[in-house]
């Protein structure tokens, strides 16, 4: 048959990639699979939500979008092999491969001590405070991500004892007593509306922001200002655009996608 080694055989510098469910080798190479089951395969959908409820997963598609970015870097490496030595090759990637890759962090912590990581809802396991607050009319995240940080969080939150309290001293403290902490934060940031706690923080270089629903993100200065959501061609039909600038200019979108069949004469011959 037609295969990539056959074709890659008959002409060298063809780039042919694969991108499957389960990769190329292996007892599931010919298995299907989409982009939830690769979530929960791979080991990412175990730690998504928090501990004692049910396992949740990424609404956004980012095992296929991510195998797809996957698949561009390889083939613009062989590329650029090519342009190198004249010689092509075949470039493998999949889902399975990209939900793995992933986990990088989480991995190895876990290779490195066999302890299998707890679920932090909005938070992470080693950072304390690193999460979501409800404010009195919204969720923000808070990232005081270091202990300078910390103590310009409890001095924003008119608490600057907290940040001297022999459980909250240091980051590893925290981590220990985040179960004493989170309660004391939450019950602070209760008390106001977003915008009162953005203002505050921002002025003491507090990492934060709200959390958006669309509707909320369509209407945001600093989204409309990166020109992000473009109109199609022919269409009033808004669609997020390339998150990508070239020399300050994003690519506008040129055309609509093509029908089927459409290239087939440009692009075969």
């Amino acid at each position: 048959g037609l295969g990539p080694s056959t074709l890659v055989g008959e002409k060298p510098a063809l780039v042919w990639c694969n991108l499957a469910a389960f990769g190329n080798t292996g007892p599931l190479r010919d298995r299907p699979g989409y982009d939830p089951m690769m979530q929960a395969y791979s080991g990412l959908m175990s730690l998504l939500g928090e501990d004692g409820r049910p396992p949740v997963r990424v609404t956004a598609s980012i095992i296929d979008m991510g195998a797809a970015m996957w698949a561009v870097i390889g083939i613009l490496v062989a590329v650029r092999e090519r342009d190198r030595t004249g010689k092509g090759g075949i470039v493998d990637t999949s889902l399975l491969e990209t939900g793995l890759g992933w986990m990088t962090i989480l991995m190895a912590a876990y290779l490195s001590n066999r302890e299998l990581p707890q679920r932090q809802g909005s938070g992470v396991d080693m950072i304390v405070p690193y999460q979501a607050f409800a404010a009195s009319d919204g969720y923000m995240m808070v990232a005081a991500g270091n202990d300078n940080l910390f103590r310009r969080l409890c001095a924003a939150l008119d608490r600057p004892g907290l940040a001297e309290d022999p459980r909250f001293r240091t980051n590893g403290d925290r981590v220990v007593h985040r179960s004493e902490l989170i309660p004391i934060l939450s019950e602070i940031f209760a008390a106001r509306p977003r915008a009162e706690w953005a203002r505050l923080l921002e002025t003491t270089g507090i990492p934060n922001g709200p959390i958006h629903t669309l509707d909320q993100v369509v209407a945001d200065a600093q989204v409309q200002e990166l020109g992000m959501i473009q109109k199609r061609p022919g269409s009033d039909l808004e669609l997020i655009g390339l998150p990508l600038s070239f020399d300050g200019l994003r690519p506008p979108f040129t055309k609509p996608a093509p029908a089927l069949g459409e290239d087939n004469e440009s692009v075969l011959g």
